[in-house]
């Protein structure tokens, strides 16, 4: 019996001792942390910060990635064209406002901005621009100056009802209407309505949009949209809105937005 546990006392000092060679060894074989040459090493927690440099890393971001552009559509009307681009922001926590953009058709150009939240997708649309069935149009999308960083982000809550879709006889073409109600926890100066108009094909035939201004807290107020050029009959109507949020501190704040430069 005494021979068997001295037997274990050996295998037990000799796996504690081989346990503490292998940790010797690693240890051994890890870079030091430099702190200095702009790479992360050793115990770094990132590039030449955390506990091993005296320093902290600060706050991680993830990577952004630029605005993409989904689509172009031309709606032809009345001697005129419309265009409608569809942008997709693929970022899930950044947005940003003063989006550079240009378009260009045929001799026709014009620039513009525009704001996008987290995750978002939204459209630009153009109106009565001279049509050139000899070139395609083309929408150059910009790089914002900066990025803002939102925390669990939901856009502004604005809720509609009554909306209604019909043609009409008189001098407007067709007419949209609703009621918005602002039930966001903070008051908006201006609120964008996009009306669009879709065949049974998802194509859009007609596009519009009205703007609605200083709309308070629980306030609700109607919205009106009209087209005054003729477009296909038998359209499906769908609404987007949006509020631009950037333009207040204290919007920001609520959300908790920081800034990003990548």
């Amino acid at each position: 019996m005494r021979r068997i546990f001295k037997q274990l006392l050996i295998i037990t000092v000799f796996l504690l001792f081989l346990g503490s060679l292998a940790g010797l060894i690693w240890w051994l074989s890890q870079k030091k942390p430099t702190c200095f040459d702009g790479l992360q090493n050793g115990t770094e927690e990132g590039i030449d910060c955390g506990l091993a440099c005296g320093n902290s890393c600060g706050p991680k971001t993830d990577p952004i990635s630029p605005i993409a552009l989904d689509k172009i559509q031309v709606i032809f009307s009345g001697g005129k064209c419309d265009i409608a681009t569809k942008i997709i922001n693929p970022n899930s926590s950044y947005g940003a406002q003063h989006i550079p953009y240009q378009i260009t058709w045929g001799g026709f150009s014009k620039k513009g901005e525009f704001y996008i939240f987290p995750s978002e997708e939204r459209f630009l649309i153009d109106a009565n621009i001279p049509c050139d069935s000899t070139q395609s149009p083309k929408v150059e999308i910009g790089s914002p100056s900066e990025w803002k960083y939102f925390r669990g982000f939901e856009k502004p809550n604005l809720e509609m009802s009554n909306s209604s879709f019909t043609y009409t006889d008189g001098p407007d073409f067709a007419e949209a209407k609703g009621i918005i109600t602002n039930k966001s926890p903070f008051d908006l100066k201006e609120i964008e309505v996009y009306a669009i108009i879709k065949s049974s094909k998802e194509e859009i035939i007609a596009i519009n949009k009205t703007t609605i201004n200083s709309l308070m807290h629980g306030e609700n107020r109607e919205f009106r949209v009209f087209w005054t050029r003729p477009f296909p009959l038998g359209g499906i109507s769908s609404f987007y809105t949006t509020a631009n949020i950037f333009g207040s501190d204290n919007f920001l704040k609520i959300y908790g937005a920081e800034s990003a430069n990548p």
